[in-house]
């Protein structure tokens, strides 16, 4: 019984002692680890305990705390739960901490990069600067190494920008933003030996892809004046070809080849181009209707058709099929073979019944045999309704009207087309001219018949 008794007493105590604290202690206070320090914050970290090892530094650290490792894990943590701005903060805060730990630069260059939007790029690219210039044994690297080329070259100290590149490039010789750099520094300093030796290199590269190339050099391209192009003319047709040589098979190579050699006189060159775009994607209908205009300019008709032709058996497109046999009616047409040229317009707009292009030729050509104006009148409505500020279709449509006897119909059309460009085409200036003689503005017509004998040379 007495030993009852005590146990009992001793309950009572603890029960009494319990109460006691909860009456002086409102709430329960933070858990404090006994003898918390930086190891337990890292080894939850370890862990992927984030948000329980940044609590754990609040209690470590204040706003001003001088110890940048706390700081540096503070950012971490924070970089792993998205709060990027706030790692920016630490890491910076570290860093001004102790300016000689790489991997405070490298957490800070990683949230930069999280953010993402352009003044962190920009500061990103600027942090790699710094880390070149601190740790160079560690990220003197082609990449960053450019990235100082071009601060220089930003700045004009061309011969500094110029080491910088070629001291990436002694490092990996087809880094090719060094090259295009060192490309750029040659160009701004007048040196075009040295820039077109440098872009050769890069156009003959076959580890970049052909777009990124054929992107420049089309940049580059355009801004060619006539005086250039008659003193390096080899040297720059030497890197278009380069470019093509080294993709063979690739359209934007290929095109940019074709375009320049055919735009520079070198007509045969550059359809040579398109050809072997062509043949090496037999399958693109862009090449082959490019090929078929190439022949519509330099070739002859029945060489259009033969095109037309070959094409319609290769290509089941419905919207290639139309444009073909368009493009081999308008030829039939014009070598004299109407009826034939009238039964494919007939053929293609049972495909298409809407093609404004068909319905536009078709109705034109109507007009000028002058035979089923009605037909022809309804065919080309639909183009001016389709596409109201085309000077072609305005044309046909008010030249229709104009024969029907409606030049009162046809006077607004042709006051459009004026307004959308007609005045450079013969074809509208001639026949507005008709319909204002029609109309009996004698002065107006005689006007716009000066325009179209003064464009036509008569």
């Amino acid at each position: 019984m007495r030993l009852k008794a005590i146990v009992t007493a001793l309950l009572a105590l603890s029960l009494s002692a319990g109460l006691k604290a909860q009456e002086i202690l409102e709430a329960p206070g933070p858990y404090v680890p006994l003898g918390a320090d930086i190891t337990d914050v890292s080894a939850l970290i370890a862990e992927g305990g984030y948000a329980e090892a940044l609590d754990t530094l609040g209690l470590m650290m204040t706003a001003d705390s001088p110890e940048d490792a706390l700081w540096y894990y503070s950012g971490v943590c924070k970089l792993d739960l998205g709060r990027f701005g706030e790692a920016v903060a630490d890491f910076e805060r570290a860093i001004e901490l102790d300016p000689s730990n790489s991997s405070y630069y490298e957490q800070l260059y990683s949230a930069y990069n999280y953010i993402g939007d352009a003044p962190s790029r920009k500061s990103a690219d600027s942090l790699c600067v710094v880390m070149a210039e601190r740790f160079p044994s560690k990220y003197r690297t082609p990449y960053i190494l450019t990235m100082m080329g071009d601060n220089a070259l930003g700045t004009r100290q061309d011969s500094l920008a110029l080491r910088y590149y070629d001291e990436a490039l002694a490092q990996d010789e087809e880094y090719a933003p060094a090259l295009i750099g060192k490309a750029e520094a040659f160009r701004l300093m007048g040196n075009n030996v040295g820039y077109f030796s440098s872009i050769e290199k890069f156009a003959r590269l076959d580890n970049i892809p052909a777009t990124p190339k054929s992107n420049y050099l089309g940049k580059y391209l355009e801004i060619v004046d006539g005086p250039t192009y008659r003193i390096w003319h080899k040297q720059i047709d030497g890197i278009v070809d380069a470019c093509a040589q080294t993709h063979p098979k690739d359209s934007s190579a290929l095109v940019l080849a074709g375009r320049w050699f055919y735009s520079t006189g070198q007509k045969e060159k550059g359809i040579g181009y398109f050809r072997q775009w062509r043949d090496a994607n037999p399958g693109n209908f862009n090449a082959e209707s490019l090929c078929i205009s190439l022949i519509m300019q330099e070739g002859t008709d029945k060489e259009v058709i033969a095109a037309c032709d070959n094409a319609l058996k290769r290509f089941g497109d419905p919207k290639a099929q139309v444009q073909l046999l368009c493009i081999k009616a308008d030829c039939l047409y014009k070598t004299g073979r109407k009826w034939k040229a009238f039964r494919t317009y007939e053929k293609a707009l049972k495909i298409d019944p809407d093609d404004l292009m068909t319905l536009n030729n078709y109705a034109y050509f109507l007009s000028l045999e002058k035979r089923d104006l009605r037909k022809a009148e309804k065919m080309s409505r639909k183009t001016v309704e389709g596409a109201p500020e085309n000077v072609s279709y305005l044309d046909t449509y008010g030249y229709i009207l104009y024969l029907m006897k409606r030049p009162a119909e046809a006077k607004p059309y042709f006051k459009k087309a004026i307004m959308y460009g007609g005045k450079e085409d013969e074809a509208v200036l001639r026949h507005y001219a008709l319909v204002l003689e029609a109309l009996g503005e004698k002065d107006l017509a005689r006007y716009y018949r000066s325009l179209y004998e003064s464009k036509s040379g008569k």
